[in-house]
């Protein structure tokens, strides 16, 4: 959808409102003086395209477009989106020219503050600190010839350390805490680093997945002791003991074919999987052994590549097609129904400001908040 400028101008301008459910004023104003009015608690989605934009939705206002921040000129694969509340600070990772960059823009004026190239020939879907003090940055999936990750400070870009890998380092998420890394890799490994983030190095390998040992998507409960993970060639995914380091169950679709895509709810009692080959995405209970499918969700995309929640749990964010125009869709996850559509992005996240103040960030990852 276009948006005219001087449209996104006037509504970036104007005082952002909440729905009904805003909260009033506590405070007790002084005699003779005028009331003080809290700042409104926005909360907001932050969505990187590959034109080389962010665009901004207001989640209580029915996911409406806010404005569009450029962050670098068009185009480029956008490969991750990550976010630190405590810096304010939002990174987007792309890949141009054989170039690998990572872009971190200042939530708090929507300036870019450093755009470096970090990796050559590109980079992958990085996680950030919660202390917003340091990345983890996978060195691409396609690359056979660099086997590490990338410890970058994130309050520059300047790279600090190399973390030995496997080549074709991918997907990684930094757990709720800090204190732990998870890298994926596509290399045929059959198996899930855990990295230190006190030491950067390797303390534990999860092992026992199936299917030729090609690991894709991923995510970690709250507490950090179950993961789940799509498996290249496996309709359905497995679930690893991150404490016995060990696969623990294998889980199938009862229909269904192999995707790229999966996420918990936050509250942890449901896991949300992608179809490989469908408009589909699989929604298991968790609170059930084994684990047991409970609906379908039907996607405008025939071919699903990503999902995430709001940190609430009430909205679930499906991507379409990676490099396509497909939306993202809405889906109410009370009603399991498509209630709105974003446009073309999976390197998303909610981003909660009061006032002028970033007071929480969602992640890209559907991670568990139960722990």
């Amino acid at each position: 959808m276009l948006v005219a400028p001087a449209l996104l101008l006037l509504v970036s301008c104007q005082t952002s409102s909440r729905s009904a459910t805003s909260r009033p004023s506590t405070g007790t104003p002084s005699v003779g003086t005028a009331p003080t009015v809290s700042p409104a608690l926005r909360h907001l989605i932050y969505a990187a395209q590959n034109d080389g934009t962010v665009h901004v939705y207001d989640i209580d206002a029915g996911h409406s477009l806010l404005r569009a921040i450029r962050v670098f000129a068009c185009c480029a694969d956008v490969r991750g989106a990550a976010a630190a509340a405590p810096t304010h600070r939002f990174y987007v990772m792309y890949n141009r020219g054989s170039e690998g960059h990572v872009a971190a823009l200042d939530l708090n004026n929507d300036q870019v503050v450093w755009d470096r190239i970090l990796h050559s020939p590109g980079v992958d879907r990085g996680s950030v600190t919660p202390d917003g003090q340091t990345l983890y940055l996978p060195t691409w999936e396609s690359d056979p010839g660099s086997p590490y990750e990338l410890v970058v400070n994130a309050a520059n870009g300047d790279v600090a350390a190399r973390i030995p890998l496997p080549a074709r380092s991918h997907d990684t998420l930094v757990s709720l805490d800090g204190r732990r890394v998870f890298m994926e890799t596509k290399s045929a490994t059959a198996v899930m680093h855990v990295v230190s983030t006190a030491t950067n190095q390797v303390d534990e390998t999860i092992t026992g997945y199936c299917c030729g040992g090609v690991l894709a998507p991923f995510s970690v409960n709250g507490n950090g002791t179950r993961m789940v993970n799509d498996v290249l060639g496996l309709a359905g995914f497995q679930v690893a003991d991150i404490a016995t380091a060990r696969v623990i169950a294998t889980v199938r679709f009862g229909s269904g074919s192999s995707g790229h895509g999966i996420g918990w709810t936050p509250d942890e009692r449901e896991v949300w999987v992608d179809d490989g080959a469908a408009a589909l995405v699989h929604v298991f209970n968790m609170t059930v052994d084994p684990p047991a499918q409970t609906h379908t969700v039907s996607v405008s995309s025939p071919n699903p590549h990503w999902v995430t929640f709001s940190i609430d749990g009430r909205w679930a964010y499906v991507a379409g097609r990676k490099g396509r125009t497909d939306p993202t869709d809405v889906i109410d996850t009370g009603t399991y129904q498509r209630v709105a559509s974003l446009g073309p992005s999976e390197d998303l996240l909610e981003v909660d400001i009061n006032g002028s103040t970033v007071t929480s960030v969602g992640n890209q990852f559907g991670v568990g908040r139960a722990g």
